[in-house]
């Protein structure tokens, strides 16, 4: 081997490892999302369950091992509650993910895509946006 190749191979080693730790990362973290994703969706399903029976003010839930009996609207509050913790858990990895996978391809070589890092818009901000666009629509069309 020539000297070249021979100081060469170990920053390829380390990069080649980097690459797979960081791959391995965004293979796990995205299987956490699927995994956390089912629990909302089966959380939301729990929701609506909850909201759409009427008959009686207290409902049995399973909580472990055990059955208990709760209030309706105590029960409600409490899986609100677990559907805003999974949506934030869900948000901080995918946050996480953006950053690892600009790694990855920086590692790579190869170049992140324009607009990877863009964030859809709150719902005040479409408000506020279809509030202005009304204000310069009016303005033009005023004689």
């Amino acid at each position: 081997m020539s000297r070249v190749s021979e100081r060469a191979l170990p920053v390829y080693l380390q990069t080649l490892k980097q690459s797979e730790n960081l791959g391995e990362e965004v293979l796990a973290d995205q299987q956490q999302i699927v995994e956390l994703d089912k629990r909302r969706q089966t959380n939301r399903q729990a929701v609506r369950a909850v909201k759409n029976h009427t008959q009686q003010n207290k409902m049995w839930v399973m909580m472990g091992n055990e059955f208990v009996k709760v209030e309706k609207g105590l029960l409600e509050s409490w899986l609100e509650s677990d559907q805003k913790v999974l949506d934030k858990e869900i948000n901080s990895i995918r946050d996480g993910l953006k950053s690892k996978v600009q790694a990855l391809k920086q590692l790579e070589g190869e170049e992140i895509p324009r607009g990877f890092f863009l964030e859809a818009m709150k719902k005040s901000e479409l408000s506020n946006i279809g509030s202005t666009a009304g204000r310069v629509t009016e303005r033009y069309l005023d004689p």
